[in-house]
């Protein structure tokens, strides 16, 4: 990209043009003007940070609880995408856990029928424990015979163990309610989570600039919905490659915009970006008004310019009066001669003499 100049502020007399006697030839002379030396770049106006809402999940645009143009909070629910499949395993899961709690506590009819026979066995154990024991001691006593006592022996064994084996299936049984319950509770907080996920929030304090999507409308997984912004606005500018050496943070910027006639807004550079856009063969750079814009519009284009350099009242003639080899024609004596320059900085209209004509010279445009 070929260097650009941007003329800021215009001095001395105005362009005199001079005719020959003849008629046939337009004159000028040199004058002097404050010229600066800058770098081209256009740009878009956008906020410091910005990204595009999107949902992880698939579904239909429920509920849109937030509008282009308002302010809202990090964590702030901004839309609801719904999915009746979804909703479907909600509602199912919330009703396992529901049947399971009634299945499976301690209030269900299977625990209360156990426990009734628990009760039952304890009471047996209890009486042919008591008639053991008193026929153990008869039998210490040598009262009653070794095969009587062994058959109260055996008696109470036997209804010691089903007391035992129904106090271990109560306990069982008990634990298998307690890890169903538990898996229908955590497949529910699965399901609720997966409804969560639909639940799209904002993750940065700012201002939503656009809405993509209205209620009803089918959401795809990654696809966007809204556009939020939040920082100040800045100048998202486009540098050409072959001048990015020539471009450092802190530089002063010029900027215009259509959208305010006339007016030149002057900011600098914050931020170069080190990848190379392929497509436009330029660097991104970012620079931040000096002032508060009048009214902030996302995505206005712009155009700005980087200053090099600022030179000086200098002496310049019109671009129109140089030829090529960076020379001029001059009437001196009645007559054309040519004559060769040493220029400086020039802008669209006007190029710097350093060296090369007399400030008094009748320049010839040909």
């Amino acid at each position: 990209m070929k260097l650009k100049i941007y003329s800021i502020t215009a001095f001395a007399a105005a362009v005199t043009l001079l005719y020959s006697c003849s008629g046939e030839q337009e004159t000028t002379q040199p004058q002097f003007k404050k010229l600066t030396s800058a770098v081209y770049a256009s740009g878009t106006l956008l906020p410091e940070q910005e990204y595009k809402v999107v949902s992880t999940v698939d579904g239909y645009l429920q509920d849109a609880y937030v509008h282009e143009g308002d302010t809202v909070a990090k964590g702030q629910q901004l839309f609801y995408v719904s999915n009746e499949v979804r909703e479907t395993q909600a509602k199912g899961s919330q009703a396992v856990v529901q049947y399971t709690i009634e299945t499976a506590s301690e209030g269900a009819p299977k625990f209360k029928e156990l426990k009734g026979r628990i009760e039952v066995a304890e009471i047996k154990m209890q009486q042919d424990k008591l008639q053991y024991e008193r026929y153990k001691k008869l039998f210490e006593q040598d009262a009653i015979s070794k095969s009587n006592y062994e058959k109260f022996y055996l008696q109470y064994q036997s209804s010691l163990k089903d007391y035992q084996n129904l106090k271990r299936q109560y306990e069982q049984q008990k634990l298998s309610g307690e890890l169903q319950l538990q898996q229908a509770r955590n497949q529910l907080e699965v399901t609720r989570a997966q409804q969560n996920i639909g639940r799209v929030k904002s993750f940065i304090n700012g201002v939503v600039y656009d809405v993509y999507k209205k209620q009803g409308d089918v959401i795809n997984p990654n696809q966007p919905i809204a556009l939020i912004g939040a920082g100040d606005l800045v100048a998202k500018l486009s540098v050409d490659e072959d001048d990015l050496d020539k471009v450092f943070v802190g530089q002063e910027v010029m900027i215009t915009m259509d959208a305010y006639d006339d007016k030149v807004f002057k900011a600098h550079v914050k931020k170069i970006y080190p990848l190379l856009n392929k497509v436009e063969q330029a660097f991104r750079v970012d620079a931040v008004f000096d002032e508060p814009l009048p009214v902030g519009v996302y995505g206005l284009n712009l155009e700005a310019n980087i200053v090099l350099s600022k030179a000086q009242e200098v002496m310049v003639i019109p671009r129109g009066a140089l030829l090529k080899g960076d020379s001029v024609l001059v009437k001196e004596d009645g007559e054309d001669k040519k004559v060769k320059l040493v220029t400086g900085i020039a802008d669209d209209e006007w190029v710097e003499v350093i060296k090369g004509l007399d400030k008094d010279a009748t320049i010839i445009i040909e």
